[in-house]
């Protein structure tokens, strides 16, 4: 049963959405990778790596990997790069980006609010294989059991409103909706890429002394087509490197958190648990691991961001 219920689970993705970003739960730790704009928006030059392992207990289960870093550069602060490697595993596919970012901020207020426009290049390699016993029965133009291989490119934009207390933005992934196999014809799904839209926002409240914060949050994803993924997320951080949260996904998932740091390494895990999906009760849940390294640069060190991992 453990065995029918992902198998039917990973065809279900790879026919219909295999092209959906991969999907992380610690946004507010790792944002540029959602957001062009959010490059160079810290007050230092973040190394990040995430790892996500989905439904643990099932063989061959998705498996996402993502390593980035961004920062300012040397004028005044205002322009910005960034890039990130990801990885993404579920079989039968397997996904490898690259992705290159610019960003451009504007201060607005005296250096404490700035507005950042961002674009962003990805090449993305996909490769899908199929072992003849994996496949359904009968001929289908979209399986085959012959390995696919795919290289393609396409770009993001976005947008980001910050300052020491707030943010807020909006960004689009895969713009041009690059296609994987074009030769599928009369399928509703031509294994292309779908737009993704994001939309981020949050506020911390300083309290007790300001020592200790509290952070709301709110992460909306839309793939073009389908209907919206909402986070809503509420931290508790204690002197900034140590903290607790709490987050809901609206298709019924509860996520738990928490991170904590010694001067420029942070390290951070959450735990997803599914009250709606019927694979859940055969895994042992989604978890997420990650670890952060603050590296100060000049640059860096004179930008004025909002402070987050």
């Amino acid at each position: 049963m453990k065995k029918i219920f992902f198998i039917i689970g990973t065809l279900f993705v790879v026919n219909a959405f295999a092209q959906q970003e991969p999907l992380f739960t610690q946004y507010y730790v790792n944002d540029m990778v959602i957001n062009p704009a959010i490059s160079g928006s810290k007050a230092y030059n973040p190394l990040t790596i995430l790892t996500r392992q989905q439904w643990l207990g099932f063989e061959g289960a998705p498996l996402s990997t993502n390593i980035s870093y961004h920062g300012t550069l040397i004028d005044q602060g205002r322009s910005a790069m960034g890039g990130y490697l990801l990885f993404d595993k579920a079989t039968p596919s397997l996904q490898a980006n690259l992705h290159l970012n610019y960003a451009y901020h504007v201060p607005l207020n005296y250096d404490d609010v700035k507005l950042s426009f961002g674009l962003g290049a990805k090449l993305m390699y996909h490769n899908i294989d199929f072992n003849k016993e994996d496949l359904p029965p009968g001929n289908d133009p979209a399986f085959s059991t012959d390995s696919y291989d795919k290289t393609l490119t396409d770009a993001s934009s976005g947008v980001y409103l910050y300052g020491k207390e707030f943010y807020i933005g909006f960004s689009i992934s895969n713009m041009f909706q690059s296609s994987f196999n074009t030769q599928v014809q009369g399928s509703p799904y031509p294994n292309s890429e779908y737009r993704n839209y994001y939309g981020i926002g949050a506020y911390k409240f300083q309290v007790i002394n300001n020592d200790w914060q509290l952070e709301p949050s709110i992460l909306i994803r839309k793939m073009q087509y389908q209907k919206s993924l909402t986070d809503l997320t509420t931290r508790i951080i204690f002197l900034e490197n140590n903290w607790a949260g709490l987050t809901f996904r609206d298709n019924g998932t509860a996520i738990f958190s928490f991170g904590f740091g010694a001067k420029n390494t942070h390290i951070s895990y959450s735990y997803d648990h599914s009250f709606s999906n019927e694979i859940t009760q055969y895994s042992y849940g989604t978890h997420e691991l990650g670890i952060s390294f603050r590296i100060g640069t000049l640059s860096s060190q004179r930008h004025t961001g909002f402070w987050g991992y």
